[in-house]
């Protein structure tokens, strides 16, 4: 999006510069320019000084809360013997839900430690191996008559068959530990990682921000609607009873930050064949140098080498292309044909892009 503006940026000015100042003078400016030459003086121009800040990108993605993990369990409707728990219901580790119907279970669970004694009785070491294994499978049959929850967390949904040949089942999620899962565009996919901070917002909570942590960024991109889009997934960094599963939240994750660094507004940049350039003011004078720059927000840039703190620079300077140093006479020649029109939408200068 900075680097687009900023095109668009260039070849207004250069058109504005090619109108006031007149075909010959821009020539002038076209094939003498330097690493660092005077472009002449503006009085009236305005300018920045450059100095220490920070500067910060972030991009806004929305999903919604879910929980750790979750468990469905489900068993036949007749074998019911007593539901201990409705759904919204919190049980802790171990805790009770359903008791089934025993009394076959139990029955087979007697007769196959029955039939263990009888084959040690007989000392075959075969067959008392054959009814050791038929005893563990109707002893876990057995415990199975009896669900409890494998973790602490709430009942979300119990569904009752409606005919013979249906299941029951029982939904428990995990509510030690919640996460925000939300889709950011493909575009955007790229500057997302893990460990990149973040800040949430829980719709349904109001005002109230919780700072969370990204742990995974998703393997694979996937359509939405008429997107395609990146999951990522963020640890809350403490249950807060008020926080259900489902509820909707908006996360503004930071994709880069620089602190305490040289910065500059991007509107003083222009793009060069050789890279990022800035007109300075010394003394009266415009100079265009280049500058090396790091991390952009949709304001300033990080400056990281070819300017100093103090240094004086032309806001929306125009752009003067740099001449290559390996520029021959016919390239000479086709920018003096060109220069007259002067009109970038059909061709534009030689460096621009």
């Amino acid at each position: 999006m900075i680097m687009t503006w900023i095109r668009r940026k260039k070849w207004w000015v250069l058109a504005a510069v090619v109108v006031l100042v007149g075909g010959s003078v821009a020539l002038g400016l076209l094939v003498g320019g330097s690493s660092s030459e005077g472009v002449g003086k503006n009085a009236e121009a305005q300018t920045y000084v450059v100095e220490r800040g920070n500067i910060e990108t972030s991009l806004t993605a929305y999903g919604s809360v879910v929980a750790a993990q979750e468990y469905t369990f489900t068993f036949d409707g007749d074998d019911v013997k007593e539901m201990h728990v409705s759904e919204g219901h919190r049980v802790d580790e171990g805790d009770v839900l359903v008791e089934l119907d025993r009394t076959q279970a139990e029955l087979n669970l007697l007769q196959a430690e029955r039939m263990v004694r009888e084959a040690e009785a007989e000392g075959v070491p075969n067959t008392i191996r054959e009814r050791e294994l038929a005893y563990q499978i109707a002893l876990e049959t057995y415990a199975k008559t009896t669900l409890e929850a494998p973790f602490a967390g709430v009942v979300t949904r119990i569904v009752q068959a409606t005919s013979s040949s249906e299941k029951w089942s029982l939904k428990l999620i995990d509510t030690r530990e919640l996460f925000i899962e939300a889709d950011v565009d493909q575009l955007d996919a790229p500057d997302v990682a893990v460990g990149q901070s973040a800040e949430a917002i829980i719709e349904p909570l109001g005002d109230d921000v919780w700072a969370v942590e990204l742990v995974e960024v998703g393997g694979i991109a996937s359509k939405s609607g008429n997107s395609t889009v990146v999951s990522v997934t963020a640890r809350l960094p403490e249950a807060d009873p008020r926080i259900l599963v489902g509820y909707t939240a908006e996360m503004e994750i930071i994709t880069a930050q620089a602190i305490d660094v040289l910065i500059a507004p991007i509107t003083c940049l222009t793009e060069s064949p050789r890279g990022w350039m800035v007109t300075k003011v010394v003394d009266g004078e415009e100079y265009r140098t280049p500058a090396t720059i790091g991390a952009m927000s949709d304001q300033y840039a990080e400056i990281t080498s070819g300017l100093e703190e103090g240094d004086v620079l032309l806001l929306n300077s125009p752009v003067v292309p740099d001449r290559p140093a390996d520029m021959t006479e016919e390239q000479r020649e086709e920018l003096r044909k060109r220069l007259p029109g002067g009109n970038p939408g059909t061709g534009g200068f030689p460096g621009m892009p």
